[in-house]
């Protein structure tokens, strides 16, 4: 018995040994990667139903501000208007009513209505943003749930930094995305240990992805080690029975002598 426990007990002290290794290479992996993702080219995102955006409007001219107020919504005077998709991908604009934004970029967009509201207002500019930009994290993270972006440039090591960091029963190499489009829902399985993970249609996340983060070896090593303590506990009460019932027995045996 004091054989087991001993090697269950050494067996805890190098997996915590290992904890404070895995942590610190976990953390060269992150630095190398977040230095190599600067230089990644973030393609544009193409909006889609539900999809919300900000407009705003100004004239570059003091003398047209008061007729910029025309492009923003109702009561919104001169700040900044947003307009979310509907099922159909299409938003309502001033002066150009129903506007079909499904499949544009928010440089198309902004383009049109430079174009198109330029000739209503001299010196027009108009800024076109996504808005509430989100990526859900689960799994192995210190911190799970849905995570806002200030802007549509966000790749998967700003979703796990998000999320806290991959906590130490995270898996590294295995790290799913999911996304859906269209209807269609499609996974991705990436490793942040490999450098080719920036050549993965994943590593630019996508507005409402999933990211997945699964448990490593050492989370099942610790639910068997938490296991074997639960069972080595009743071992050592039942001994200890056991042990009393012995003595018990001999204590009548030495009376009735």
């Amino acid at each position: 018995m004091k054989v087991f426990i001993l090697a269950v007990c050494a067996a805890l002290l190098f997996s915590s040994c290992l904890n404070v290794k895995e942590i610190e290479q976990s953390y060269q992996l992150f630095q190398t990667g977040f230095d190599s993702s600067s230089t990644f080219e973030y393609k544009p995102l193409k909006l889609k139903q539900g999809d919300a955006i900000v407009v705003q409007t100004y004239s570059l001219a003091s003398a047209n501000q008061e007729q910029v107020g025309i492009f923003n919504l109702p009561g919104a005077g001169n700040k900044a208007a947003t307009y979310t998709l509907n099922n159909l991908g299409m938003i309502d604009l001033p002066k150009l009513g129903t506007f079909k934004a499904d499949g544009l970029t928010c440089k198309q967009i902004k383009d049109t209505l430079t174009a198109e509201w330029g000739k209503y207002v001299r010196d027009l500019s108009v800024e076109v943003q996504l808005t509430g930009f989100t990526v859900n994290v689960l799994g192995e993270v210190p911190s799970q749930g849905v995570k806002l972006f200030k802007n549509e440039r966000a790749n998967i090591f700003d979703a796990i930094g998000a999320a806290g960091g991959l906590g130490e029963t995270g898996k590294r190499n295995d790290i799913m995305v999911v996304r859906e489009d269209s209807g269609k829902r499609t996974s991705y399985f990436l490793d942040i240990t490999n450098a080719k993970i920036y050549q993965s249609p994943a590593f630019q996340l996508l507005q409402n992805d999933v990211v997945y983060v699964g448990a490593n070896d050492r989370k099942f090593r610790q639910i068997r080690n938490s296991n074997l303590q639960q069972t080595v506990l009743p071992l050592s009460q039942i001994a200890s029975i056991g042990i009393a019932v012995a003595n018990m027995i001999l204590i009548i045996f030495a009376i009735r002598r």
